[in-house]
């Protein structure tokens, strides 16, 4: 006869696997794209294309601006984020007070 209740271990395992299946679909399909993209780019990137100006009435142009704005506000966002994350870390680990806010986000930063 057979069990009307299934082990919890196989299906843990059953999901745990499928996951992996899906995750691993997911991996190599993003990998497909990008070396997709990659071989078909590269032969267009040269120094002219990095370092000028867009062109809007013709064809052709560059990317210098656009380059040069993405590496700006990265660099900006990482001078205001770093030092508040590292403030915020070390008024949670030495100053915070011990309540419910803390606990959960306490509880959440353990693996």
């Amino acid at each position: 006869m057979m069990n009307d209740k299934l082990n919890p271990r196989f299906v843990d395992k059953t999901f745990k696997s499928i996951v992996y299946v899906i995750v691993a679909i997911v991996i190599i399909f993003l990998c497909a794209l990008l070396g997709y993209i990659i071989i078909g780019g590269v032969p267009y990137l040269s120094w002219h294309f990095l370092t000028t100006s867009s062109n809007y009435i013709y064809a052709g142009g560059g990317i210098g601006i656009q380059l040069f704005n993405s590496i700006y506000l990265t660099f900006i966002t990482l001078l205001i984020s770093l030092p508040l994350s590292f403030g915020a870390g070390i008024w949670l680990s030495e100053y915070a007070p011990d309540n419910w806010l803390t606990f959960i986000i306490r509880l959440h930063l353990r693996f």
